[in-house]
Formats: C-alpha cells, sequence, structure tokens
C-alpha cells in the first residue's frame, strides 16, 4: 500500500506523531513518504492512503493548515484518509477535526479515522496554566503518545475504523468554549503577532527568523520583529537559545519550563542555524 504522510508542527510533536505512524506503517511493508504541508502544493501524489497530523490551536488548526487542505485539488476518485490531532489536553480537541472534515468531505474523501492524541504543552506564553512540563515530565508524554499513536497505525492498518467524537472539554463552560474559539480565530491570531517582545538577553543571533515556519519573523536593527502570518506555534519561544523572547499582557516566559520534542530539528534556511541547534 502507498501511504502519503502530511503534517505541520511547532515544536515537534505532530511530526513524532506521524514518524510513529510512518514506522508501523514501513514495518509492515507498506510504501510511505512523509512531508510538510505547503499551501503552495495543491496536488497530492496517488496513494492508496493518506494521513494528516495537525496540532490544535485554541480548538482549531492552524490558520496554515486550513488554507492547505482548501488549496489541495478534490479527488478524481474516493480517497481514504486518516486525521490525526495533536493536543496538550485529548479532552480540548475542540473544532479542530470537525474543520478538517467540513473540507476534504468536499474532496470526495472518506475518513476512515480521526482521532486526538495527547502530547506536551508548547504554549510557554500562556497567561495563566496549564504551562509546558519539566523535561523529565515531557519524557513521559510523548512515551504515552507514541503508544498510543502506534496502536492507532495499527487499528488503521487493521481496518478498524474510528472517529473523534465532539465534545466540549470539561474545564469549559459552553459559552467560554465559543467565545475562546470564536475570539482567537477573528480576533486574536489576527493579532497576537504584535505581542510579541524580547528581552534585554537577546543578542540578535537571527535564529529565530531562520527557523520560523511561516516566514513570519525578520531581524530589525538587531532585534525580532513579527508579523501577521504568525501562526503562534511557539518554536521561535522554546528555541531561542537566549529564552529572550516574550508576550506582552501576561505572556512573561522567564524561569518557565520550554518544550519542544527532544529529536526535533526544525527546517533551516542556512547552514549557520542548522550548526547552532
Amino acid at each position: 500500500m502507498k501511504i502519503e504522510l502530511k503534517y505541520f508542527t511547532g515544536t515537534g510533536n505532530s511530526l513524532k506523531v506521524i514518524e510513529t505512524c510512518d514506522a508501523i506503517f514501513s514495518e509492515s511493508g507498506n510504501h510511505t513518504n512523509v512531508s510538510e504541508i505547503s499551501i503552495n502544493s495543491k496536488i497530492i501524489p496517488d496513494s492508496d492512503l493518506i494521513g494528516f497530523c495537525f496540532p490544535v490551536y485554541a480548538f482549531g488548526i492552524p490558520r496554515i493548515c486550513y488554507k492547505y487542505l482548501k488549496g489541495i485539488k478534490k479527488f478524481k476518485k474516493e480517497q481514504k484518509i486518516f486525521i490525526l490531532i495533536t493536543a496538550g489536553d485529548s479532552d480540548e480537541c475542540g473544532f479542530a477535526i470537525k474543520e478538517c472534515l467540513h473540507i476534504l468531505n468536499r474532496k470526495n474523501c472518506e475518513i476512515i479515522y480521526s482521532g486526538v492524541v495527547q502530547m506536551p504543552i508548547n504554549w510557554t506564553t500562556s497567561p495563566k496554566p496549564p504551562f509546558p512540563p519539566s523535561i523529565e515530565e515531557a519524557k513521559v508524554i510523548i512515551k504515552s503518545g507514541q503508544t498510543q499513536t502506534k496502536e492507532i497505525a495499527k487499528n488503521i492498518l487493521n481496518g478498524i475504523r474510528k472517529h473523534h467524537d465532539f465534545n466540549i472539554p470539561k474545564r469549559y463552560s459552553r459559552i467560554k468554549f465559543y467565545w475562546d474559539y470564536w475570539a482567537f480565530k477573528y480576533l486574536g491570531i489576527q493579532n497576537m503577532w504584535r505581542l510579541f517582545k524580547v528581552y534585554d538577553t537577546c543578542n540578535g543571533c537571527q535564529l529565530c527568523e531562520k527557523i520560523c515556519p511561516t516566514n513570519s519573523i525578520r531581524i530589525i536593527n538587531k532585534n525580532p520583529v513579527w508579523s501577521k502570518t504568525c501562526e503562534q506555534c511557539m518554536r521561535c519561544v522554546n528555541f531561542c537559545p537566549q529564552e529572550s523572547i516574550y508576550q506582552t499582557q501576561g505572556g512573561d516566559t522567564k524561569e518557565r519550563n520550554k518544550y519542544h520534542e527532544p529529536s526535533f530539528k526544525p527546517v533551516h534556511h542556512n547552514n549557520w542555524a542548522q550548526q547552532h541547534l
């Protein structure tokens, strides 16, 4: 079976999940290909199965993922699809899978599996808990997430179909849940890039600019400046060598745990960044 695996990640969780699927699929003799999504790519190679893995941001998928799914061309024949969402709390997937289904059901897709995999939180600039875990705590969460993902991959290969049931997160009222979703989607994400600042420990190394997955950072007068294409993926915050990046309005990051999946090496724009990670 030919399997195409697509992902978007800020700090490595979704890539770890898709790589875990890849390992199980490959061990069973399937031909797989793993690649990061690109909004410039509208055609997916002919495949028996396509898998998507995205993180959940404020109960939805990142804008870049939404635009990517909207942009891919309708499949000529019915295409089997599975969708996995990574979340800091498996109870808080929100509308993420629903957003994917809304688009893919119109593109001649048959969704054979959908699920949520709990992985470590990376939202270091959150104004209130939960915050990213310690290194040791993160290892435990990652191991559990991989175990869950292996079972999912085996279920998919064995033809077992499961689908995530939409729910209101336990710690949210219905009103707060809908408010946070709509406020982030139509107000927050449009403006939160303006909140990014750096402490005086920033040495202008330019790493944040070089590893940003959406090219949303430019170095001006030796300081990073963010733009409206920022997805709030937290890659810059969690990879900053000087731990210098924070957000105003409660997003202080001093003495907070930083998180990225230990094996994750982000895409770099030049050799300088590769040598400094």
